[in-house]
């Protein structure tokens, strides 16, 4: 890869951070009646589309979370380990003496507090659905897959062989994935 010039890296730079070709090319140094052309100029070059992609790349990397990381990130809140940080106004009274007259006086001062507070019950269920639904152990749809028998007892058929065949085959026709096995031994009282 060829190396950018300074002003080249100005206008990658700035583009990167604000994705404004013509903002950018104008900060980096370019004319501003042809910041715009430059630009998209600039970008079209393969080695600047590469440095580009590659410091996105290194952005992402750094800045999104990884599946493993975010199981457990969903596995504390679903136990109850995370915490968010809430502002609470704390009202406080304090007996101070009044300078004028020399009585106690109580005074209530009010000040703003950072406090972790548990994650809410809704959040905590919601941590559990979405770590129940990642292990699929919701899923309604079972998929079978084989060969499964299908028994047809007939017993003392006192009907014509031929209505006996129509039938069988009647059955198997409507469920050609399965093994039809007809069992015609008499039942015995």
């Amino acid at each position: 890869m060829s190396e950018l010039t300074a002003k080249q890296a100005r206008f990658v730079n700035e583009y990167i951070r604000t994705l404004n070709v013509t903002q950018s090319a104008i900060k980096a140094g370019y004319s501003a009646n042809s910041a715009h052309v430059t630009g998209c100029r600039l970008l079209k070059k393969p080695h600047i589309k590469q440095y580009i992609q590659e410091q996105k790349d290194k952005i992402i990397d750094e800045n999104v979370l990884t599946a493993k990381e975010l199981l457990h990130v969903l596995t504390n809140a679903a136990v109850g380990d995370e915490t968010e940080t809430k502002e609470v106004v704390v009202k406080r009274g304090e007996y101070k003496e009044n300078p004028q007259n020399g009585k106690v006086q109580l005074v209530y001062n009010e000040h703003v507090e950072l406090i972790e507070v548990p994650i809410k019950p809704s959040d905590r269920l919601k941590a559990r659905d979405m770590l129940g639904k990642y292990h699929k152990l919701f899923t309604d749809k079972h998929d079978i897959n084989g060969n499964v028998p299908m028994f047809i007892n007939i017993g003392e058929w006192d009907g014509d062989d031929e209505e006996l065949d129509k039938a069988v085959k009647d059955v198997s026709n409507a469920n050609p994935n399965h093994t039809v096995i007809v069992d015609d031994i008499p039942l015995e009282d």
